[in-house]
């Protein structure tokens, strides 16, 4: 089903807050949406989460399979609309979401606090350096899926600093998401807790057939990354 087909069915659901985005980007559902705190409050949005097409798989010489990179006209727009959305708020707390995982998901020197990585990461063989952007705008945690039993979140080190996290959802579809090799894996998502009063990010996993929160941690504290 293409983009545009899966856009209006998910923009019909109950309580669904996507959208399509601007014509003129690359895709289908790059947009962001705003947290503002209780009235009677500032105007000013507490916390931002962006949410970018990531595409599919495409033809390649390089891998098989590869997938399309994360392309320049969304990373122009993403910048430009971060900007625009913590400007004037100190505080200010950005997450930024897509189903395929960026190159660096992969990153042999990736720092893993929780979770595991069960299988090699499977992206994008072309880096389009929107990790970078992150960077640069201080996003504090970036979440992906696509992995089937991948569900680690981890930082890659860097001479001025840590972030932003790199975190999988979890595997929680069915089919091909409950093992591999006879390793039974049980269906999980993530759940996030973002603190706007603090800065802070908090995160947990719910697990098929389990009660309890796993994995729990936090991520962000007064708008810094906690790295023990």
């Amino acid at each position: 089903m293409a983009g545009e087909a899966q856009m209006s069915l998910l923009q019909g659901l109950p309580f669904s807050l996507c959208e399509a985005g601007p014509e003129t980007v690359d895709g289908v559902g790059n947009f962001y949406i705003q947290i503002f705190g209780h009235e009677p409050s500032s105007h000013l949005a507490l916390s931002t989460l962006f949410l970018l097409d990531s595409h599919g798989e495409i033809e390649s010489e390089v891998r098989k399979p590869d997938y399309e990179a994360i392309k320049q006209s969304q990373i122009d727009w993403f910048t430009r609309a971060s900007q625009a959305t913590k400007k004037g708020n100190d505080s200010h707390v950005t997450m930024v979401f897509f189903h395929i995982p960026l190159p660096e998901f992969g990153d042999s020197n990736i720092i893993v606090k929780s979770g595991q990585r069960r299988e090699p990461t499977e992206g994008p063989s072309f880096n389009s350096h929107l990790y970078d952007v992150l960077v640069k705008e201080s996003v504090a945690v970036v979440g992906c899926g696509h992995d089937h039993v991948n569900d680690f979140c981890g930082l890659l080190p860097r001479p001025e600093g840590n972030g932003p996290w790199l975190c999988y959802g979890g595997g929680s579809g069915f089919g091909g998401y409950c093992s591999y090799d006879g390793i039974r894996y049980h269906r999980r998502c993530r759940v996030w807790e973002i603190d706007t009063s603090t800065g802070g990010i908090r995160a947990w996993k719910r697990v098929e057939y389990a009660q309890e929160r796993v994995d729990e941690e936090v991520l962000v504290e007064g708008g810094v990354m906690v790295v023990q």
